[in-house]
């Protein structure tokens, strides 16, 4: 018995300019989603950003060498106010999940869902060959439009950096001055991608993979991030784009206290200050000082950055290349 397998109108294998224009045809409401949101955002940006630095040149904050105090740390307030409140762009940390998986979970999912997948991967370009295809030109589009999306948010935010210097592990910044916006929807992407390949339920799929992804973007920020390389410790004050992780406190006879008693040690401080007894204006770390007490940080210094951009990079695109193995794996060997 012979199988009809549909070629193009030429009569050969489906060119690969096709596969890309179909690609393009399934997904671009996706795509055009993708970039309204984003427009959506880049316009505040745009916007707030022009008043900012207007802001910004009013105020002579350029001839400032220091925001510390005086008057040059008034005018930094000033600035500081000009900038619209930050929480919308909190919003921000979403994205790479909800692109990830709005765009990666029905490009199996659906054509599984519905049945099209016995038209679609008989049209001459075959199923490994449709899906790498897909992944490939996807995921190219998203590190574009993210990595640009990077360059917009560190031009927003320039004046407000040069006057107001914050840790390098600090959220936003972290994720889109650097590769960690792309490299995290890239993950989104791929792992949606794989899982509406077993799921086989586009919206159960694209549901199921925002949400994993969201909890791996705040555990990766909260918990795993700053173990990436051990820290450093100092007696001292760290500078201003340094990342502290932890403070600890040792006694005049040189033993670390424990949880328990830096809390009992903080209560004391606060009893004393509130009490009028104490001193309301000596801050806690001036307060133990002075009773012969130690403050110790741990720290990342600023030159820490790239690597761990490059370190979680690296992980996550590992995690990337084994998903899109798996899903081409299964693709061939599973689905009939």
């Amino acid at each position: 018995m012979t199988t009809y397998s549909p070629r193009s109108a030429h009569g050969g294998s489906l060119p690969r300019l096709g596969l890309a224009w179909i690609t393009w045809r399934q997904h671009r409401f996706a795509f055009y989603g993708l970039l309204g949101m984003l427009a959506g955002f880049a316009m505040l940006m745009v916007v707030e950003g022009l008043r900012a630095r207007s802001t910004y040149d009013q105020l002579g904050l350029a001839r400032c060498a220091s925001f510390t105090s005086g008057t040059c740390k008034q005018l930094a307030q000033e600035l500081f106010s000009a900038y619209p409140p930050s929480w919308p762009l909190m919003f921000l940390l979403l994205l790479p999940g909800a692109f990830g998986a709005f765009i990666g979970g029905p490009l199996i999912a659906r054509e599984l869902e519905m049945g099209t997948y016995r038209f679609a991967w008989t049209q001459g370009a075959g199923r490994t060959r449709w899906l790498v295809t897909k992944l490939v030109l996807i995921a190219a589009v998203l590190v574009v439009v993210t990595a640009a999306y990077g360059v917009l948010y560190t031009w927003y935010n320039a004046p407000l950096d040069h006057v107001i210097s914050r840790a390098f592990g600090n959220y936003l910044g972290f994720e889109f001055q650097g590769i960690a916006f792309p490299v995290q929807t890239l993950l989104a992407f791929t792992a949606a991608v794989f899982a509406g390949l077993l799921i086989r339920r586009t919206m159960i799929t694209v549901g199921t993979v925002f949400l994993a992804s969201f909890g791996l973007v705040a555990a990766t920020v909260f918990k795993l991030r700053q173990h990436y390389m051990t820290p450093f410790t100092t007696a001292g004050s760290i500078g201003p784009r340094d990342w502290a992780v932890d403070t600890a406190y040792v006694d005049p006879a040189g033993h670390l206290l424990s949880h328990a008693q830096s809390q009992s040690l903080h209560s004391k401080w606060a009893l004393l200050s509130s009490s009028g007894d104490g001193l309301p204006a000596v801050t806690f770390g001036n307060w133990l000082r002075a009773q012969h007490y130690t403050v110790v940080t741990s720290y990342h210094p600023a030159g820490r950055f790239w690597p761990f951009q490059f370190i979680e990079a690296g992980w996550m695109g590992l995690l990337i290349l084994l998903l899109g193995i798996a899903t081409i794996w299964l693709l061939r060997r599973r689905i009939g």
